[in-house]
């Protein structure tokens, strides 16, 4: 009996910290999921540091479907053409040409357009390499192509542009002031 009283206890402590752990992984994300917005917002956030700072790149990775590819086009002085990378090419990227300056994307105006558990996102964006900085180095276009599991949202793919003269961005997408709609 008192093997059978301790093997018990001893699963049901198990399932406990199970559940607690499980709990905790929860809290690392559920909301970065939950809704296009949320999930596009929360790749903004987790791509955005300071020079120096450590970016939860953990937190980045939970957002990507297995697979997903990011895409730029180019037409500037540093060069022509598009850029193609999975999630951990563009963590490296970053890392080794943003970490020692800073970086941050920040969202102007975000628009989408979702059919069951399909969304494709438009967002325009900035790039700073610190948000006090006056001017931004460049903006641009992402468009993010989404799909839900019936439990949570996932990034499959996202391709952008980045504005140039001969191509701004469109009116729908710019701002008048930082942080207000045209």
């Amino acid at each position: 009996m008192k093997r059978t009283f301790q093997h018990i206890a001893a699963r049901t402590l198990l399932a406990a910290g199970l559940a607690l752990g499980l709990a905790s992984t929860a809290h690392a994300g559920p909301e970065d999921w939950e809704s296009p917005e949320a999930i596009v917002h929360a790749l903004y956030e987790t791509i955005s540091a300071d020079a120096g700072a450590k970016r939860d790149w953990d937190r980045y990775r939970a957002l990507f479907l297995d697979g997903a590819r990011l895409s730029v086009a180019m037409d500037s002085s540093i060069g022509s053409g598009i850029m193609g990378m999975d999630s951990e090419e563009l963590i490296t990227q970053t890392e080794s040409a943003y970490a020692a300056t800073g970086f941050h994307e920040i969202p102007l105006v975000t628009k989408v357009e979702q059919h069951g558990l399909l969304a494709s996102v438009m967002s325009s964006f900035e790039i700073r390499l610190r948000p006090s900085d006056k001017e931004p180095l460049m903006r641009g276009l992402n468009h993010f192509q989404l799909l839900n599991d019936g439990e949570r949202w996932w990034i499959v793919s996202n391709v952008g542009t980045v504005e140039t003269p001969t191509s701004p961005l469109p009116e729908a997408f710019q701002l008048t002031t930082r942080g207000g709609a045209k």
